[in-house]
C-alpha cells in the first residue's frame, strides 16, 4: 500500500508540475531492467503517454553515424513540397567527395535524374552517403555548409541541448554529436513528416530501377536477411555505424499490444583487438527493452477525477462541516504491471 501511495504522489507531483509549466512535458520515470545491455547509451520512451521509462547516459555526446540521416530527410522534407516531382541531377564533383572513404553508397550515377523522393529512399533505406551530399547540395543551392547550417538551427528549434551536425551524411567529425535524448526529439518530429515512416520501414525497394535494388541496413526490420535480429514488432527507422568510434548505432520503433515505444541505442561495441565483428548490440539492446516494456508497463490511471481524495474539516463556515476534495481530472501514465 506505502508502495502504491509513492507511486501516486510521484504522479501528482509530475501532474502538478506539468500544468504550471503550461503543458505535458516529456516525462520520466525511468524504471529498472533485469538484464545488461551492450550499448554505452540508451533511452527507451513511451510515445504514447510521451514517458521516458528507461535512460542510461542519455546526455552523453556520441557519435550519431547514419543516424543523423534522420535530421538530413528532416531539411529535405520540408524544403521541398513535391517530393516525387522535383527532380535532381547528380553531380559528378559530389559524387567524388566520397571517394576512398569506403561509406556506405546508394551507387548513384554522375548525370542521372532523380525525384528527391526516389533520393530519400536512397538516404535512408541503403544509408546511402552519396544521396545525403547529393541532397544537401541541392537544398543549399550548391553550397553543402549551408545545409549543415539548417541542420543546427532545426535541432535548436526541436530543443535539442547537446547536439552539432558538421555534415549531412554522419561520418565521423569532432564537431558532429549527439545524444540519444536529443536524438529522441529529432525522431519524433521526422515521425510526423510526409514519407518518413514508410521509406524508414522498407526492407527493400527498386524505386530508382529493377536492377538497382536497395536493401535496408537494418536487420530488425528484414524478414529475409535479418535473421535472429528481425523483429516482428518493429517499424524504421536508421542504422549507423562508423565502426569503433561510434559503436553501432540503432533509432527504431516498436507497436504491440496497443503501446508504441522509441528506442535510441548508440555505442554498441564493433569489433574485438582481432578485428572480428560483434554482433549488433544496438539492435540486441533495442529488442530486449522493447520485450521488456510490453512485458511489464502498461498504462493505469493514477488519479480518477471522481475519486474522493480527502475530506476536510471546516471550522466557522455556515451550514457546513466538511468539505471534500477530488481531483479537477483523471490522470494516467505507464506503470509496472506489479503495482
Amino acid at each position: 500500500m506505502r508502495k502504491k501511495a509513492g507511486v501516486i504522489f510521484l504522479c501528482a507531483v509530475v501532474l502538478l508540475t506539468a500544468l504550471l509549466s503550461g503543458g505535458i512535458p516529456v516525462q520520466a520515470a525511468e524504471f529498472k531492467i533485469d538484464f545488461e545491455t551492450h550499448c554505452t547509451a540508451l533511452y527507451l520512451e513511451n510515445i504514447d503517454t510521451d514517458t521516458v521509462v528507461y535512460q542510461k547516459n542519455q546526455d552523453e555526446r556520441r557519435y550519431p553515424a547514419s543516424t543523423t540521416k534522420i535530421m538530413t530527410y528532416i531539411i529535405v522534407a520540408e524544403k521541398v513540397e513535391d517530393l516525387k516531382n522535383t527532380m535532381v541531377t547528380v553531380k559528378s564533383s559530389i559524387i567524388h567527395m566520397l571517394d576512398g572513404t569506403g561509406s556506405s553508397m546508394a551507387g548513384l550515377k554522375a548525370g542521372e535524374k532523380l525525384s528527391v523522393y526516389q533520393l530519400l529512399n536512397c538516404l535512408m533505406i541503403p544509408s546511402g552517403n552519396d544521396a545525403a551530399l547529393v541532397l544537401a547540395d541541392y537544398i543549399g543551392d550548391g553550397d553543402i555548409n549551408q545545409f549543415v547550417t539548417l541542420m543546427n538551427q532545426k535541432a535548436k528549434a526541436l530543443g535539442c541541448t547537446h547536439t552539432h551536425f558538421a555534415n549531412p551524411h554522419g561520418l565521423n567529425d569532432p564537431d558532429h554529436y549527439t545524444t540519444v535524448s536529443d536524438m529522441a526529439k529529432i525522431t519524433k518530429y521526422a515521425m510526423t513528416l510526409p514519407e518518413f515512416m514508410d521509406i524508414s520501414d522498407t526492407a527493400t525497394s527498386d524505386v530508382i530501377g529493377e536492377d538497382r535494388y536497395l536493401v535496408t541496413t537494418n536487420s530488425m526490420i528484414d524478414p529475409v536477411r535479418g535473421g535472429d535480429l528481425y523483429y516482428s514488432y518493429a517499424k524504421g527507422i536508421k542504422t549507423g555505424s562508423t565502426g569503433n568510434d561510434s559503436g553501432y548505432c540503432l533509432v527504431s520503433t516498436a507497436t504491440h499490444g496497443g503501446y508504441t515505444y522509441l528506442c535510441v541505442a548508440y555505442g554498441a561495441p564493433y569489433e574485438d583487438d582481432k578485428g572480428e565483428l560483434y554482433e549488433n548490440g544496438a539492435i540486441l539492446d533495442s529488442i530486449h527493452l522493447y520485450e521488456w516494456a510490453f512485458d511489464n508497463l502498461s498504462i493505469k490511471t493514477v488519479v480518477d477525477k471522481n475519486d474522493l481524495v480527502k475530506e476536510i474539516k471546516l471550522n466557522f463556515a455556515w451550514n457546513k462541516d466538511t468539505i471534500q476534495l477530488s481531483p479537477a481530472s483523471t490522470y494516467s501514465t505507464i506503470l509496472p504491471d506489479d503495482i
